[in-house]
């Protein structure tokens, strides 16, 4: 009898280790090209802070994808989407994080109320339409990124946390620093909204429910404002989370962490700043118990 439960140990017990495996895929960009149009940030010092967030929630650093700057082009970023979601296996955990600069981009498939929808920018998207130059191919649409988090989903299962964290401005420009007159100013997103080119293909199936949790720095139509602390500049939703993951236990759920974190911006004094953060998703996976 022993030899046998140790076998059924041995086969189950291998396997719920195998299938709590958690994985990462961090996502920073400071500086983008001077053609781009787009402003230098401060993106990519986010990126060490969440891996050691994560770290100290039991991520391994092999399990931790990065792309910082150039790495950050959305040929690669969709690569990355495809290669973890190929390893991932049912069951796993998965984090993702953008730190970039954001844009609304008009809606030319009709699923948006305000007919605007919200891009991620890669790397090597810039930020006006030039016909026959740029037309928004590089834009990471909120449509594509919401196929790309369905097919996770569906990958890992229903039981396993999925989240995704958006330290990015989706409308507005977003003054960065901490409101000393000695301060930098700078921009993360931009007013302007970005109108595709005619010719240009970047339509995705739109997905209706929200199966994952969503973590964004401010509603679609705020500026994003960046911590300064220790002479070093990080996205504020970025820091606080530095700040709440590693005090969290198993009994908190997502709502109980985004509770957290608005705690601990409280802390930092940028609850002042003229931005809202948001949580977002299926109550189901909202209540779902903290990774």
């Amino acid at each position: 009898m022993k030899y046998l439960l140790a076998f059924f140990f041995l086969i189950f017990g291998s396997h719920a280790i195998e299938a709590q495996t958690k994985r990462a895929l961090i996502i920073g960009i400071g500086a983008y090209p001077p053609e781009s149009g787009w402003s230098t940030i401060h993106g990519d010092n986010d990126v060490p802070i969440i891996a050691d967030a994560l770290s100290r929630r039991g991520f391994n650093q092999d399990h931790i994808v990065k792309l910082v700057n150039d790495q950050a082009t959305k040929k690669n970023i969709l690569k990355q989407f495809n290669l973890l979601t190929h390893k991932a296996q049912i069951n796993d955990i998965i984090y993702i994080h953008f730190s970039t600069h954001g844009q609304q981009v008009v809606d030319i498939d009709g699923d948006e109320q305000d007919s605007l929808d919200e891009a991620i920018i890669p790397y090597d998207a810039r930020k006006t339409c030039v016909k026959r130059v740029y037309e928004g191919k590089n834009h990471l649409i909120d449509d594509e990124l919401n196929q790309l988090l369905s097919a996770l989903r569906k990958k890992i299962g229903k039981l396993s946390s999925l989240v995704v964290v958006i330290d990015a401005c989706h409308s507005g420009d977003a003054t960065r620093g901490n409101g000393d007159e000695n301060d930098s100013i700078v921009t993360r997103g931009t007013p302007e909204i970005f109108k595709p080119g005619a010719k240009q293909k970047i339509i995705a199936k739109p997905v209706n429910s929200i199966d994952w949790v969503v973590i964004s720095a401010t509603q679609p139509y705020q500026n994003n404002y960046e911590y300064k602390v220790n002479g070093s500049y990080y996205g504020s939703l970025s820091y606080a989370i530095k700040l709440t993951l590693p005090d969290l236990t198993g009994k908190d759920t997502f709502t109980g962490m985004f509770k957290a974190i608005q705690k601990n911006r409280e802390g930092m004094s940028v609850s002042r700043y003229p931005q809202r953060p948001m949580i977002e998703g299926n109550s189901y996976f909202l209540n779902q118990k903290v990774f």
